[in-house]
């Protein structure tokens, strides 16, 4: 095909492709580069919890300028998931029994999240609602559900979770958890309680600058279990009889044991 038609249309491809360029251009204008101190961690039976350094620095290309305003960062940390159930007593006859119950799955285990700012000075409501940036925008499914939707009444449960999770040091929230170093550089301290999960958590990076999400990265940490913790949670797991059988024969040696020791001739 020729003449002024064809060349019409080569001119319009020809924006559409420059078009879209700057468009990819323009949304990978900045980058994230992150890493963390360890990314695994060992439980041993003198473990009293840990700390996770994680670092990263903000890369520009060269047709970007610095921002007036800066950037911000948003570190969510999530541990295995796990069902959840909490429950409400209620006093019946002077004797307090469970009234009502809420059953949650897939709820996370461990979660930190940690930000340079307050979060509502970072980014709107609807944002941190979609990307779930906010204890306070934490979804909870029950039994059944596919949504994010809570039932009616069910507020004061899903409070009570992350009440009694934040209390065991499973839930943190740090407004101030990232320090920046210079404009572009940052880190943080993912903290990890005594009685944290093993299993395999992800740490989620998000860049925002001027209300706007601008780039996002991640980390995977493995807590295993070793030494003779990692031997008998492996023998409960995958040899349940023996390690039932193990069981009964210690308590039965050592109730002997304790007997010839402390009988009285």
């Amino acid at each position: 095909m020729t003449g002024p038609y064809a060349s019409s249309r080569r001119a319009m491809l020809a924006v559409m492709v420059l078009t879209v360029v700057a468009f990819g251009r323009s949304a990978a204008a900045e980058e994230l580069i992150t890493a963390v101190s360890a990314d695994r961690v060992s439980i041993e039976s003198t473990f009293t919890g840990a700390e996770i350094v994680l670092f990263g620095t903000i890369e520009r290309d060269a047709q970007t300028v610095a921002r007036p305003r800066g950037y911000d960062i948003v570190i969510v940390t999530r541990g295995p998931k796990q069902e959840i159930v909490v429950r409400r007593k209620s006093r019946l006859a002077g004797i307090w029994v469970n009234a009502q119950s809420r059953h949650y799955v897939e709820a996370p285990s461990y979660l930190a999240i940690l930000s340079s700012r307050p979060l509502t000075d970072i980014a709107d409501t609807l944002v941190l609602s979609q990307f779930q940036l906010s204890l306070k925008q934490l979804i909870l499914l029950e039994p059944g559900t596919e949504s994010g939707t809570p039932a009616a009444g069910a507020t004061i449960f899903r409070e009570a979770v992350v009440r009694l999770m934040r209390q065991r040091a499973h839930y943190v929230e740090d407004p101030f958890g990232v320090e920046f170093l210079s404009p572009a550089l940052f880190k943080a301290q993912i903290p990890l309680p005594a009685s944290v999960p093993v299993g395999v958590y992800r740490a989620e990076i998000y860049l925002f600058g001027d209300g706007a999400l601008l780039a996002r990265a991640a980390n995977d940490i493995s807590i295993r279990k070793s030494g003779v913790e990692q031997f008998v949670t492996h023998l409960a797991a995958e040899m349940p009889l023996l390690y039932g059988l193990a069981a009964v024969a210690l308590a039965i040696f050592f109730g002997w044991f304790a007997g010839i020791v402390f009988r009285r001739d």
